[in-house]
């Protein structure tokens, strides 16, 4: 393998896990209206928010492979998600147990797709 052919591997690793974060993101979006929480306005708003920039920075991660950073934004929107019913007061079994599971996963897709490194190219 050459190292044009390592550097475009490195890339498709990066967008296939950026677009797991993309699904994952829409599912923070319907959350609220699947999980029947819209009775919690902020925690209904926060999610559609949230999701909607956490499926927005993975489709610019997949466009852009190279800059990391926008994973890293999606790391702490993770981590936000986690924090977010104690912050919000919507502490129902559904909003916690939702945003606890999504903003691990999110967090730690995202922190592998971060992390990952590709050579320069020759």
């Amino acid at each position: 393998m050459n190292n044009r052919q390592y550097v475009r591997a490195g890339s498709d690793a990066s967008a296939g896990v950026s677009w797991i974060n993309i699904v994952l993101g829409i599912w923070v979006i319907i959350s609220p209206f699947i999980v029947q929480f819209t009775q919690f306005p902020a925690a209904m708003w926060n999610n559609v928010i949230v999701g909607i920039v956490i499926a927005v920075l993975a489709i610019i991660r997949t466009s852009v492979p190279r800059q990391t950073g926008w994973s890293w934004v999606n790391v702490i929107l993770g981590i936000w998600m986690i924090i977010s019913p104690f912050a919000l007061g919507a502490m129902t079994t559904a909003v916690l147990w939702n945003n606890i599971i999504l903003g691990i996963v999110i967090a730690l897709i995202a922190t592998g797709s971060a992390s990952s490194k590709e050579p320069a190219t020759a």
